[in-house]
């Protein structure tokens, strides 16, 4: 029976002599496939990352961002390559645990056929409106929504991304109905509440952080255990009485899964030595993003429940992308 290049790509990458291979390597520039747009919370991360991780494995790392139908043609173009080790995924929540939970056609298997390397930063997300709203509080906004149900609007960054799925759960918890508005992008929705068209808006700290500043927006709930150090005044979601409303957006490195298992040893120790770089941590806070303190045990357990989380909301919400 024929073997499809999936399958064919798996069985090469089990004979390539992986001891040979991990003593050379690497031996020329990696390539680093980001799946999102440039300018995004996740290309932006790795773009602080790639200097850091270049440093350590000593060799060039290239960024290419290669965007489309939800990270999935950027991620699909790693599950084929060679896994040689050279060409690299910087995935997010959306490519690891937010499309597998909303796309019925997914062709590939996610978990099957990635190997997570590690998860490299996240940032939290806050859940924010516009300031003429008029409401102060998260509890002045669910009893707003209440008595006005499904009157109230709320941004995304599109239909069946991590953003709108952050918003359902919140919804799900709160026990509030809104009108989801989504947009084509970040970007693009954090305009919408400046111009007063949406109301609410769940959104990255990293990004969202400007305008809470300059007051035009204002923060009302930390999506998160703990309040973000950027701002410290806001509430978790916990503190005020719902502690299931917990969303971020996160990035990871990985590769096929097929890579011999050296190679991802030294991927591994590179990327530990790279976000261990006090200068490294100092970019990350410059532009809102966290560090993960994470074990490959807690690594696991993180995944297992973001995709547990995610899988549930799009059910619950009836959230499904063909």
């Amino acid at each position: 029976m024929a073997l499809t290049r999936r399958e064919l790509l798996a069985v090469l990458g089990s004979m390539l002599p992986a001891a040979s291979l991990a003593a050379s390597y690497p031996d020329r520039p990696v390539r680093l496939v980001v799946p999102l747009a440039p300018g995004g919370p996740a290309d932006t991360a790795a773009r602080v990352f790639a200097p850091y991780f270049s440093l350590a494995l000593g060799q060039s790392v290239i960024i290419e961002n290669r965007a489309g139908a939800s990270s999935v043609i950027g991620t699909e173009s790693v599950v084929r390559a060679m896994p040689d080790g050279y060409t690299l995924l910087f995935g997010s929540s959306s490519t690891f645990a937010i499309n597998p939970a909303v796309m019925k056609n997914l062709r590939f298997e996610t978990h099957r056929e990635l190997k997570l390397v590690g998860l490299v930063s996240y940032t939290p997300h806050v859940l924010v409106v516009r300031a003429p709203l008029g409401v102060a509080t998260l509890e002045e906004l669910i009893r707003l929504a209440k008595e006005r149900p499904g009157k109230l609007t709320y941004a995304s960054s599109g239909t069946g991304g991590a953003i709108h799925l952050a918003s359902e759960l919140f919804k799900h918890e709160a026990q509030v109905d809104m009108l989801h508005v989504p947009y084509r992008g970040g970007g693009p929705a954090v305009m919408g509440l400046l111009s007063n068209d949406v109301d609410v808006f769940i959104n990255d700290v990293s990004t969202t952080l400007p305008s809470i500043q300059t007051g035009k927006i204002k923060a009302l709930a930390m999506a998160w255990p703990t309040r973000s150090p950027l701002l410290t005044e806001v509430a978790t979601f916990a503190e005020l009485g719902l502690p299931g409303v917990v969303s971020s957006s996160w990035s990871g490195l990985a590769v096929p899964a097929a890579t011999p298992i050296d190679i991802v040893a030294r991927l591994d120790a590179a990327m530990r030595r790279a976000v261990a770089s006090p200068e490294y941590h100092a970019a990350l806070k410059r532009i809102g993003l966290e560090l993960f303190d994470f074990n490959a045990e807690q690594t696991a357990a993180f995944i297992r429940r973001e995709t547990d989380r995610w899988s549930a909301v799009a059910k619950s919400a009836n959230i499904q992308i063909d």
